[in-house]
């Protein structure tokens, strides 16, 4: 593990040095992504224009609500989008996994190291900017105990999300081709971007105990806002989010051993 972290921050000197050369396309990138999610703002504010609340639901509360699941997200899209169904999909046609899985370091540190997008430090910034706002229209004051429960139950919603990211990648050891069967990860995110009571009670249970997106933001959520299904399962965030890390990672070693080569 200690040479995996020296290895990543040598890569990360030479990705910095990189972004140097390149400043504009550093500084647009990270403009655009900003501006893409800020979007989601304008989205909400037209539609409580129209509402007094949805659900219940504040237009503040909303706002911490996506924000919390744009923090998970954007921090996803900058550090982790190695293994990506998208990446591994293209590695595995074109036959570049053959290499990769010559060099002296683990398959899954390899697609983590290799990549840092940029762009997604846009959408980050982004993300906290709704955070904080949605926490500010929401009343929520900040101390020490709140900002340590928010930093625990962000760094919880970023190993589900990796975690199920990375096992639907898996997928691509068989049938090599996942972009299409990956895009349903996308489609029910933006479901959580909303209250889970709002739904049918099969999406809620589907988004709770199958695919368990609901402890990314919707129920930490919970806690700082007062309100909600449940709000005791927001305290089992940290422990969903160990159980599926170390679950896909023995998905991850399984999927491999069943790899087999294109010839490409």
């Amino acid at each position: 593990m200690k040479d995996f972290f020296k290895l990543w921050f040598m890569y990360l000197k030479m990705v910095f040095r990189c972004w140097k050369e390149y400043r504009i396309d550093f500084v647009i990138g990270i403009a655009a992504m900003f501006i893409a999610n800020i979007m989601s703002v304008v989205f909400f504010w037209v539609i409580f224009e129209n509402v007094i609340s949805l659900n219940g639901w504040s237009f503040g509360q909303i706002l911490f609500l996506s924000g919390m699941l744009s923090v998970v997200s954007g921090f996803w899209h900058s550090f982790l989008s190695g293994s990506s169904p998208w990446r591994l999909e293209e590695y595995i046609r074109r036959g570049i996994l053959d290499r990769v899985l010559l060099k002296p370091i683990g398959t899954l540190r390899y697609f983590l190291m290799s990549n840092l997008d940029e762009d997604g430090f846009g959408e980050l910034i982004a993300a906290f900017f709704i955070l904080l706002t949605g926490a500010h229209l929401s009343g929520i004051i900040w101390n020490f105990q709140t900002i340590l429960l928010l930093a625990t139950f962000i760094v919880s919603g970023i190993l589900i999300f990796f975690s199920i990211i990375t096992i639907f990648s898996c997928l691509a050891f068989w049938t090599t081709r996942i972009h299409s069967i990956s895009r349903i990860i996308w489609h029910f995110m933006v479901f959580v971007k909303y209250p889970l009571e709002i739904y049918n009670p099969a999406i809620v249970f589907l988004l709770t105990f199958i695919l368990p997106l609901g402890f990314i933001n919707y129920y930490p959520s919970e806690v700082f806002l007062g309100k909600g299904l449940h709000l005791q399962f927001a305290y089992l965030a940290p422990i969903i989010g160990v159980v599926a890390l170390i679950i896909s990672y023995l998905f991850w070693r399984f999927s491999l051993k069943h790899y087999t080569s294109t010839g490409s």
